[in-house]
C-alpha cells in the first residue's frame, strides 16, 4: 500500500476530504427536500453541514453533523426515501466509529487534554438545549411561531459557539479507519439487496418495467434520441442491474476499481437527469461515499488538483482560494434554497411546484456531481490506475454491529413488514397478494402484509396530497387505492375534522369516520399507532393484488 513518506508529507487527509464531501452531500439533500425549513432539525443539520465544511479536519464538528442527521431523520421517520434511510444507516456506523474512537481512540486523548476550549462553551449549550425542550412543554397554545423561531435560533448559536471553539485535529484519518470498512460492506450489501428485489417478473415487462419508465423519461429531456421499443425498455432494466451488480463488484477489487468509479459515477449521474424527487439526491450519495474507495495514491492526485483549482480561485492563492470556495458552497445552497422558496410563495405550494422546485435543485447538484466524478476519475488516471490496496482494512470490531439494520432492512418484505423503504426503490416488487418476485416467497413472521384494505370513496380524500403537502408521503403512490390495515389504520387515526371512508376489507365493504367529532365503524382504526412502529413501519399503496404490477417507488 502507497504510503507517503516522512520527508515528504502527503497533502492528502482522507478524513477532512470525506468530511468535506459528505457535508455538501448533506446541503444537497436539503434542497432535494425543502420540508426542512419548518423544522428547528433541518436547521440544527445545515448548520452543523456548514460548520463541517469550514473546517472538515474536525472530528468533532464531523461528529456534531452525524447527530444532527439522526435527529433529522428520527423526526421525519417513517416518511423518507429509501437512500435517506441507509445514509441514516451510515449515519449509525459512523456513530459507532465516534464511539470507538473518542473512548478508546485517538480522540481520547485529544478531549481530555488541558486547555481544551470546548469546555467553557458546554454550559452554554446545554442552557441552550434546555431552553428548546422547555419549550415544548408549554401549553400548545402558548408555542407560537416566534418562540419557536427564538428557541431554535438560540439552540444555533449555543452550537456555533461549541463548534467554533471545541476542535480535534490531527486524528482524522484514525476516526475515518474505524467506520470506513464497515461502510463499504454496507455500500455492496444495499446495491445487492436493490438487485436482489428487482428480480420479479414485471421489472422485466417492458409494459410496466420502471426501468422501462425511467428511460423513457430520462429520454425525453434528450429529445427522445434513444429507442423506445419494448426490447430497449428490456435492455434497459438488463442494464441497470449490470451496473447495480457491477459496481460493487468493480469496487471491491484492485484491478477493477478505476472501472468501478467510470460505471458508478457515469450510471448515477444519467440516472440523476430523472426528474423525480430525489433522484440527484440518492446520486449525490452514492458519489459521496466513492471517497472510501479512493486508494490512497489516488487521493493524494485528487487534493493536488483540487491544489490547483484553489491557487486558481484565489488568484494565486491557495488559502484564500479555499476559503472563497467554502463560502461559494454555502452561497450556491442558499441561493438554491431561497429560488425554492420563492417558487412555492408566488405560485402555491403544490406537487407541480415541488415538481419545479426539485429541478432547481437539481442543476445546483449537477455543477457539484460532474465536478466531484471527473476529478475522482482524473485523480485515478493521474494515478496510473495503479492495483493498490485501501488505506484501511476491515477489523473485527463493535462498529460492525452496525450492519445489521443494513442486512435486515432488505429481508423486510420477506418476512411481512414494511415495503416503501426495503431497498425496493423503482422495482416493481411485490410481495403482497401474489407475490411476482422469481423466486423469494414471503414468510409472514410480522403478518403486517396480509390484511389488506382497499380504499373505495372517502370524503376528504384520505389518499390525497394535501393543500399543502409537508413531507414526501403526500406525494407516494399518488392514485393507488390499496394498502395494508396497518397503513390505512395510520390514515385514519391521523386524520382530523370529520370525514367518512368506504373501503374493502375481507371482501366486505365497510364504512367508517366521524361525525360533528364522533366516530362510528370499526373503533380500532382510530387507535393511535405506537411509537416505534409508527416510526420504522411504511407500506406501498398498490394498484392490483395480482397481475402486472405497475412502477411504484
Amino acid at each position: 500500500m502507497s504510503q507517503p513518506s516522512a520527508k515528504q508529507p502527503s497533502v492528502y487527509h482522507p478524513f477532512a476530504t470525506f468530511s468535506f464531501v459528505w457535508a455538501v452531500t448533506t446541503l444537497v439533500h436539503q434542497l432535494a427536500f425543502t420540508f426542512w425549513t419548518e423544522s428547528w432539525q433541518g436547521w440544527v443539520l445545515v448548520a452543523t453541514a456548514i460548520a463541517t465544511i469550514f473546517r472538515p479536519a474536525c472530528t468533532l464538528r464531523f461528529t456534531f453533523l452525524v447527530g444532527a442527521s439522526l435527529v433529522n431523520l428520527w423526526h421525519k421517520l417513517p416518511f423518507v426515501p429509501n437512500h435517506i434511510l441507509f445514509e441514516g444507516m451510515l449515519h449509525l456506523i459512523m456513530l459507532l466509529g465516534a464511539l470507538s474512537f473518542f473512548w478508546k481512540g485517538q480522540g481520547r486523548g485529544a478531549m481530555q487534554g488541558k486547555g481544551v476550549s470546548w469546555r467553557r462553551q458546554l454550559p452554554f449549550l446545554i442552557g441552550a438545549v434546555a431552553f428548546k425542550v422547555a419549550y415544548f412543554q408549554l401549553p400548545e397554545p402558548w408555542q407560537g411561531h416566534g418562540l419557536g423561531a427564538l428557541t431554535t435560533l438560540l439552540l444555533l448559536f449555543g452550537i456555533g459557539r461549541f463548534l467554533s471553539k471545541g476542535e480535534v485535529i490531527g486524528k482524522g484519518d484514525d476516526f475515518l479507519a474505524r467506520f470506513a470498512p464497515v461502510i463499504r460492506v454496507a455500500v455492496v450489501i444495499m446495491y445487492l439487496w436493490a438487485v436482489v428485489q428487482k428480480l420479479n417478473w414485471d421489472y422485466f415487462n417492458a409494459d410496466v418495467s420502471c426501468a422501462g419508465k425511467l428511460h423513457r423519461e430520462i429520454n425525453a429531456y434528450f429529445g427522445s434520441i434513444l429507442p423506445e421499443a419494448p426490447w430497449a425498455l428490456v435492455a434497459a432494466a438488463v442494464g441497470s442491474l449490470v451496473f447495480e451488480l457491477g459496481i460493487p463488484l468493480l469496487l471491491s477489487f484492485k484491478k477493477t476499481r478505476y472501472a468501478g468509479f467510470v460505471a458508478a459515477i457515469g450510471f448515477h449521474l444519467w440516472l440523476s437527469i430523472h426528474p423525480a424527487a430525489g433522484i440527484f439526491s440518492f446520486s449525490s450519495l452514492i458519489l459521496a461515499f466513492l471517497v472510501f474507495f479512493l486508494p490512497f495514491s489516488w487521493g493524494e492526485q485528487l487534493q493536488l488538483l483540487w491544489n490547483r483549482h484553489l491557487t486558481w480561485f484565489g488568484k494565486g492563492d491557495e488559502a484564500k482560494g479555499r476559503q472563497r470556495a467554502r463560502w461559494m458552497v454555502v452561497l450556491l445552497f442558499f441561493v438554491t434554497l431561497i429560488a425554492q422558496g420563492m417558487l412555492y410563495l408566488t405560485i402555491a405550494r403544490s406537487y407541480e411546484v415541488f415538481d419545479q422546485a426539485n429541478r432547481v435543485g437539481f442543476y445546483a447538484f449537477f455543477g457539484w456531481g460532474c465536478w466531484l466524478g471527473a476529478s475522482y476519475l482524473i485523480a485515478g488516471w493521474k494515478a496510473g490506475r495503479k492495483s493498490e490496496a485501501l488505506p484501511n482494512r476491515l477489523a473485527f470490531s463493535f462498529v460492525l454491529i452496525g450492519l445489521a439494520p443494513v442486512l435486515l432492512n432488505g429481508l423486510q418484505p420477506w418476512i411481512g413488514g414494511r415495503t416503501q423503504t426495503s431497498f425496493s426503490m423503482y422495482s416493481n416488487l411485490r410481495s403482497e397478494g401474489t407475490s411476482n418476485h422469481m423466486f423469494l416467497k414471503r414468510i409472514d413472521l410480522l403478518k403486517l402484509q396480509t390484511d389488506m384494505v382497499e380504499v373505495l370513496q372517502s370524503s376528504p380524500n384520505i389518499l390525497g396530497p394535501s393543500e399543502r403537502p409537508r413531507g414526501i408521503q403526500q406525494f407516494a403512490n399518488i392514485g393507488h387505492r390499496i394498502l395494508p390495515w396497518f397503513e390505512f389504520r395510520r390514515l385514519v387515526s391521523e386524520m382530523p375534522g370529520d370525514f367518512e371512508v368506504t373501503y374493502l376489507r375481507d371482501g366486505k365493504e365497510l364504512e367508517l369516520g366521524r361525525r360533528e367529532g364522533e366516530i362510528y365503524g370499526d373503533d380500532s382504526a382510530f387507535v393511535e399507532i405506537p411509537l416505534l412502529k409508527r416510526k420504522f413501519l411504511w407500506f406501498r399503496r398498490l394498484e392490483a393484488l395480482d397481475g402486472p404490477m405497475t412502477c411504484t417507488h
